[in-house]
This record gives structure tokens, C-alpha cells and sequence, in this order.
């Protein structure tokens, strides 16, 4: 029963994370994407078609992101709501995490997918240097997050 709970907790903290997650690139919404787009563009010489086919992949995958985003609220709001001292607690809590773990596996297929669809019209070329050039960002974050320095929060956050 205790790793069910615990299972449970870390179900729904997950949730609350990446719907924080979303949140934050929601705000941004348009911008963000026009950003990163402008940003593909220059890093690996996107042709116009190619510019078109990715603004319109990732306009799906918006869609896509706003169309989960009540899902994530709505167990988010569940959970919040849950009365330890109910009879039903349990069956209640597992219930959240069935929610929560369809939810972060809705996730991960959908970054999957857009991902899939940014290698499928780029050429060989733009495929090596896109995947260079995440190795970079990778190892930029990781010295980033190894030096205290929390790109939204500043230095010293943990």
C-alpha cells in the first residue's frame, strides 16, 4: 500500500510539473514558437518550404498541447481536493495516478511526434547539425544547472 501511494505522489507531482511545464510555454505561445522557429532557421539554413512544413507541425503540436492542457488541470484540481481521511481515498488516489500516468504517456508520444516531424523535412545535413547542436544545448544546461544557475530563477535556487 505504501508503494502504491508513494507511486500515487510521485504520479501526481509529475503531472503538477510538467503542467507547470506547459503552462510556462503556453504564456509564450505564439512568440515561442515563432522564436524557435526563426532560431531553426538560422542554426541550420531552413529553406522556405521547410520553414512552412515545421510552422505548420508546430502549430499542431500547439493544438495538441492546449487540447491536453484541461486533462493536466483537472487532475491537478483532483488531487488538490482529495480527503486522506475518506473511505474512498485510496480508490480516489489510484484513480489520479491511472489519470496522470496516461497523461505524461500522452506527453512523451506527443514531444516524440513533433520531434518526428522536425527530422522528417529536414535534409541528412540539417539532421546532424540539429542533433549537434542539441548536444550542445544539453551540455550548456547541465553546466548551467551544475553551477547553481536556474535559467527562470538565478543562482543559488537549490
Amino acid at each position: 500500500m505504501k508503494k502504491k501511494l508513494l507511486a500515487g505522489i510521485t504520479a501526481a507531482a509529475i503531472t503538477v510539473a510538467s503542467l507547470g511545464f506547459t503552462v510556462a510555454h503556453a504564456k509564450g505561445g505564439h512568440d515561442f514558437m515563432e522564436k524557435r522557429l526563426q532560431h531553426l532557421t538560422e542554426e541550420l539554413n531552413l529553406s522556405k518550404e521547410q520553414q512552412e512544413q515545421l510552422h505548420a507541425s508546430m502549430e499542431n503540436g500547439k493544438k495538441a498541447m492546449y487540447d491536453s492542457r484541461e486533462q493536466r488541470q483537472e487532475i491537478r484540481k483532483e488531487l488538490m481536493k482529495l480527503d486522506p481521511n475518506a473511505a474512498d481515498y485510496q480508490t480516489r488516489l489510484n484513480s489520479l495516478v491511472l489519470k496522470a500516468q496516461e497523461q505524461a504517456k500522452t506527453m512523451v508520444i506527443q514531444k516524440a511526434e513533433q520531434k518526428q516531424a522536425l527530422f522528417s523535412v529536414l535534409t541528412e545535413q540539417q539532421k546532424q547539425e540539429l542533433s549537434e547542436l542539441q548536444e550542445k544545448w544539453q551540455r550548456k544546461m547541465e553546466k548551467r544547472f551544475a553551477d547553481g544557475d536556474h535559467p527562470k530563477r538565478g543562482k543559488g535556487c537549490h
